[in-house]
Formats: structure tokens, C-alpha cells, sequence
């Protein structure tokens, strides 16, 4: 049976002039989508996931390589998939019906058949009592629900999901997750081929047949795992769970390295490198539960009440300021480390200073903070970020970099005037 997709030495190129390269955010992807594959893609901030999903919409274009449907190579927008947006993307000015209804009209369908799949796809999602209201009245998950059916109501053949409950309460997600593995497992539901990004583990698990693992900088594919369990999934199941252990294992294995990690080396180099959505509190308490002894990264993910992606992101956040190392799937401090552990508050933030002076994004804003002299307004510096790192959510880097360098003493940030003014050394 021919692919429904197809993404033939994909490459993705973002920027670049006479004295900037561009940058790579995906390189030499080939991948496919058969009919009735539910794929889950995972990997670290920052691998290209939500681009990955957005090059097989047709919502931008490869700089190298091909995007095909049905065989033919996309050309914009691609007719037969749809969208599930991570922030709802409703019009606010549009009711529930008219947000699902929208799509319906520009393909101009008769009024009878858009009523009608306006009716299947509220029953669907439960919101049939809700036609008639705002997105401003709903709560994040009701949102959530009127971007599924919208996207639904088009009768796609693929459905692609950025992290669609990311930004909803844990109750709430998992209604959804079950709500989209009983349409998976009914076979009346005419979509049956749904690529889906997330960050978290379990939710792949228990939506995917297929579960893509994403190495980064660049992005490419590092695995394709099959998912064998048959629907409905238990997440209790000892099966489930064994399943969840093996990808963590793979993602730790490809995350943090088993030989000196790679993350250490923007430290040295100065490579201008997005920093992991990790808070300082997160570091130091990380850095308070380490040892010179190896510490499973799960045990730590548990006594930090983080999920194990989150935890990943702390780790190598820590590493990257040169306070850890990751043998295999463990923690370890190193010397540094263990100096930090024991410092006092003051020498601590001087350590932290000095390893962060030496990342290229802080060698970046002391440079634009030094030609402003010492006084920068933040959205210019968000604007270089969007520049730098096209593919990151680039206010929350920006607030990861302030927040990291006002404990270090190395800036500070006045809300009254929005500026990040640079302290003297």
C-alpha cells in the first residue's frame, strides 16, 4: 500500500547572510505515513518537532527535500490534513459554531451539510449545548474541544496535533486523551491517521502505534518505535508501563549520553545554543539531591515531582553550566558541583555567573547590552531570539535568560520602563 505521506531527505533552514549562517533546524528527514498509523513524535526542546508536523501540513515549505501527499509533492496548504494548534488558534469574535463552521464555508458546502457535520463533530466532542458561545466563556479545555472538532469537521484523512494538551489541567488532558483514543479504536470514525507532537511520555503511549523519537541540533530522527499494545490502553497495564520504561530509557540514552555529554560544550565553545526551559530553583534543587554516586534520573524526577521531560530539561540545564555529568541514565556532580553544593549564597551566584558568561547567548546580550550601554529594552532582545532560535517559544527563553542572569548577578530587569540593564562585574 502507497504512503498516505511522505518526506523524502527533508531539510529545514531558517535565516543566514554574508556573516550569519543559516540555521538547521531539521536535516535529512525521511519519513512515512501509512493509512491508520497514529504516530507520536517526542524528543528535547527545541528538535523540530512542531515544525516537523507544520512541514507536513503544508504550512511552510522544506528548503530541501520533498513533502509528498498521495504522492504528489504539497504545494501550500495540504487539502487533506488538518491542524490542532497547542494555544486553540479560535477566532474570538466567532461563536463555537463559528469557529467549526468557518473551514466548512470556505470550502463552500451546502448549508445542510454544514449543519450537519456541525452536529456530529459538537456531539463528538460533548459540546452540544454550547453552539452558541464565545471562546472568552470556555475554559482551556472547552477550547480545546472546539479546535478538535474544527478540525474534525473537515473530514481530513491525517489529523496533526502540537501538543494539544499541554496548556490544560492534568484532569482535563487525560479526558481528552481518552476521547481521541476512542475515536482511534471506533471503527465508524472515518480518520484513522493522526500524527501527534507532544513532551510527554505516558501520552504516547497510550494514543500511538508508532512513537518517533527526535535527536537535536539538528533535528532528525534518531528512532521509529512500534507500539504494539492493542486498544483500549491500561496505563496501569504492567505492559503499559514497561513500554513507557523503555522509551524513557531510549530517551535518556539519546538526551544525556552515555560518554561526556555534548551539552558541555557550548560552555567552552560559546555555540549560540537555546537554554532548556529550566528555572535556577529547579537547578539548585537538582544540584541539593545529587552525590558524587550515579542517581537515576527517574529516582530524581520522583523526589522532584517533575515529569521525567521536565527533568530532562533541569538535568541539562545543570550539565550545560558544567555542575553535572550523565553517565548512561544517571546524574553524577562533578568537582564543580560539589564545590557549588557546599558554597555559600554568594559564591554560588559568582560560579553561576562565570559558567554562564561562557554561553553564547549570554556573550550575545552582554554584547547588545554593552553597544546599548548597559541598558537594553526587552523586546528588542526577544526580537533577536526569534531571530536566533526561529523554533523556540522565544518570550519563554527570554524569560528562562533573564531569570537566569538576575540570580547571577549578572543583569537586572526594570518592569517600570521594561529594559534589562547590565551590572557591573
Amino acid at each position: 500500500m502507497k504512503p498516505i505521506i511522505e518526506l523524502e531527505n527533508v531539510s529545514l533552514q531558517y535565516g543566514g547572510d554574508k556573516k550569519t549562517p543559516a540555521a538547521t533546524i531539521l536535516e535529512n528527514i525521511n519519513l512515512t505515513v501509512q493509512e491508520n498509523d497514529i504516530i507520536a513524535l517526542l524528543g528535547p526542546s527545541g528538535c523540530g518537532k512542531s515544525t516537523l508536523i507544520r512541514l507536513v501540513a503544508g504550512l511552510i515549505a522544506p528548503t530541501k527535500g520533498t513533502v509528498k501527499f498521495h504522492g504528489k509533492p504539497v504545494d501550500g496548504i495540504c487539502p487533506g490534513v488538518s491542524m490542532v494548534f497547542q494555544n486553540f488558534a479560535l477566532f474570538p469574535w466567532l461563536t463555537v459554531a463559528g469557529n467549526i463552521t468557518l473551514p466548512l464555508q470556505q470550502l463552500g458546502l451546502p448549508e445542510a451539510e454544514i449543519e450537519a457535520r456541525l452536529k456530529k463533530n459538537l456531539a463528538m466532542v460533548g459540546l452540544e449545548n454550547y453552539r452558541h458561545v464565545y471562546p472568552r466563556e470556555l475554559s482551556g479545555g472547552m477550547k480545546q474541544r472546539v479546535g478538535i472538532a474544527r478540525a474534525l469537521a473537515v473530514n481530513p484523512e491525517v489529523l496533526c496535533m502540537d501538543e494539544p494538551f499541554s496548556a490544560l489541567d492534568v484532569l482535563t488532558a487525560e479526558s481528552l486523551r481518552d476521547e481521541l483514543a476512542r475515536l482511534c479504536a471506533d471503527p465508524d470514525n472515518p480518520l484513522r491517521t493522526m500524527i501527534s507532537v507532544t513532551h510527554n511520555i505516558e501520552e504516547a503511549v497510550f494514543l500511538a502505534k508508532r512513537i518517533i523519537v527526535l535527536a537535536a541540533h539538528p533535528g532528525r530522527v534518531a528512532l521509529d518505535l512500534p507500539n504494539p499494545l492493542p486498544y483500549p490502553r491500561r496505563p496501569d497495564s504492567p505492559e503499559f508501563l514497561e513500554i513507557v520504561e523503555k522509551i524513557h530509557a531510549i530517551l535518556t540514552h539519546h538526551v544525556l549520553p552515555e560518554t561526556e555529554s555534548h551539552l558541555a560544550t557550548p560552555a567552552v565553545s560559546g555555540a549560540l545554543v537555546p537554554l532548556p526551559q529550566a528555572t535556577v530553583g529547579e537547578i539548585l534543587g537538582l544540584v541539593s539531591l545529587c552525590s558524587e554516586q550515579p542517581q537515576d534520573v527517574f529516582e530524581l524526577a520522583t523526589d522532584l515531582n517533575e515529569e521525567f521531560s521536565a527533568m530532562l530539561n533541569v538535568v541539562k540545564a545543570t550539565e550545560m553550566l558544567g555542575l553535572v555529568t550523565t553517565p548512561a541514565d544517571t546524574v553524577v556532580l562533578t568537582p564543580s558541583g560539589q564545590r557549588f553544593q557546599n558554597a555559600p549564597v554568594g559564591e554560588r551566584k559568582r560560579m553561576l555567573a562565570e559558567a554562564m558568561r561562557k554561553l553564547g547567548i549570554f556573550q550575545k546580550l552582554e554584547s547588545m547590552l554593552a553597544a546599548r550601554k548597559g541598558r537594553l529594552p526587552l523586546p528588542d532582545f526577544l526580537s533577536a531570539l526569534a531571530l536566533w532560535f526561529p523554533t523556540e517559544k522565544y518570550e519563554v527563553l527570554g524569560r528562562i535568560v533573564v531569570g537566569w542572569g538576575r540570580y547571577a548577578d549578572i543583569l537586572t530587569y526594570h518592569s517600570d520602563v521594561d529594559e534589562i540593564h547590565l551590572l557591573e562585574k
